[in-house]
């Protein structure tokens, strides 16, 4: 048996007390209806084990949670749901689905409600919810306890509180409602010809006790289905669609991110080449020499005659030459004191000079100037 009930109920200080057998442990949620006028105002669940409205205590306002209730305002459909959950025998109790009103003159607008939770209750149902499609059929399954063998057994629905009685046939809301009554414990309900019409909260009833079953149907198409004044769209076809497209574009995201990582790589591994042989380019390339440099370290290998003395007017370019030291023939002139220059001059287009000047062991010094 599901163990979720939905009740509902049409809130009015005329009618009678609704009187509800639950199962220990279960859930139920009980919409109760109230006017368009009340839309505005606000609705609450309360409760007195002794049955005294005026000293009720308030358990929830409308669009609350606390423990084990909920309560959730419908300003559209003109109705409040209360949800109570994991019923158990201390909760069997008076409950009022209530519309606060406000003024000594003006009470509020409630329905009576007796709670009764107990391990066999008397009166349940196979399936408290139950779906067709517009122009199919349903079945509900009602079962009720020894005591009511004899009594009369209905299906009413709440939206206008008219009801069909076992053996009875009835066309009137365009769709055909069969109950029947097999004697064990068990009457049926058989509505078909199904129309959007006829989804809503209906009750398996007998007597004074009355169990609910939400009855949805589906649209042609079964693409949306209408439960109890509310519509739910059937997402369990669009459901595995998405996943499936999903699933798809993830796997296509994978491969493109395989492609380009491959491509990456690729390309890093063509590049790397190139970068070593530059990278070694950068780091090992040998300096040059010019002829000049190779001449002036054989120049100053083979000098080491600390008299010998080399300037040049530049920083990079220098002309190396090369001097030879002959001794001096000697001569009847007569000698002077360590003042003859012998030297070689040439000039040539550019500003730059080199001169070599080595003195001999006479003190004569011997010099070649070039100016290039």
């Amino acid at each position: 048996m599901d163990r979720l009930l939905i009740f509902s109920f049409f809130i009015s200080s005329v009618q009678s007390t609704r009187w509800l057998t639950l199962q220990t442990g279960g859930n139920v949620t009980i919409p109760c209806h109230y006017d368009n006028e009340y839309i505005q105002h606000k609705k609450y669940w309360c409760y007195h084990d002794g049955g005294e409205f005026n000293y009720c205590k308030i358990l929830a306002y409308a669009n609350t949670t606390k423990d084990k209730l909920t309560v959730i305002d419908y300003p559209a459909q003109s109705l409040f749901t209360v949800t109570m959950r994991d019923l158990q025998s201390g909760d069997t109790g008076m409950y009022w689905c209530a519309v606060e009103i406000g003024g000594i003159f003006w009470p509020d607008v409630k329905e009576d409600i007796y709670v009764t939770v107990n391990s066999d209750p008397d009166l349940s149902v196979v399936e408290s919810s139950v779906g067709g499609h517009e122009g199919g059929s349903v079945s509900i399954q009602c079962l009720y306890s020894a005591g009511y063998q004899n009594e009369q057994k209905q299906w009413c629905r709440s939206k206008d509180w008219s009801c069909y009685t076992v053996g009875r046939t009835n066309t009137s809301q365009n769709s055909a409602v069969q109950i029947s009554d097999d004697g064990r414990r068990s009457f049926s309900v058989e509505m078909s010809e199904l129309q959007k019409s006829d989804a809503g909260w209906y009750w398996c009833k007998t007597r004074d006790l009355q169990i609910p079953v939400n009855v949805s149907i589906r649209r042609g198409n079964a693409d949306s289905t209408t439960v109890a004044g509310n519509t739910k769209t059937d997402l369990d076809g669009g459901n595995r669609l998405i996943w499936v497209l999903l699933a798809v574009g993830l796997g296509l995201l994978l491969i493109l991110v395989s492609i380009i990582t491959w491509m990456l790589r690729k390309k890093c591994r063509d590049l790397l080449p190139v970068f070593q042989r530059n990278l070694q380019g950068y780091f090992f390339t040998a300096p040059k020499f010019s002829l000049r440099d190779e001449n002036q370290a054989k120049t100053r290998e083979k000098s080491t005659d600390p008299a010998v003395e080399m300037a040049s007017t530049t920083e990079c370019t220098v002309t190396y030459s090369s001097v030879t030291v002959k001794k001096k023939k000697p001569s009847s002139a007569p000698a002077h004191e360590n003042d003859v220059v012998y030297s070689n001059l040439t000039t040539a287009t550019e500003n730059k000079t080199l001169a070599l000047a080595v003195r001999d062991d006479d003190g004569v010094i011997y010099s070649s100037v070039v100016n290039t």
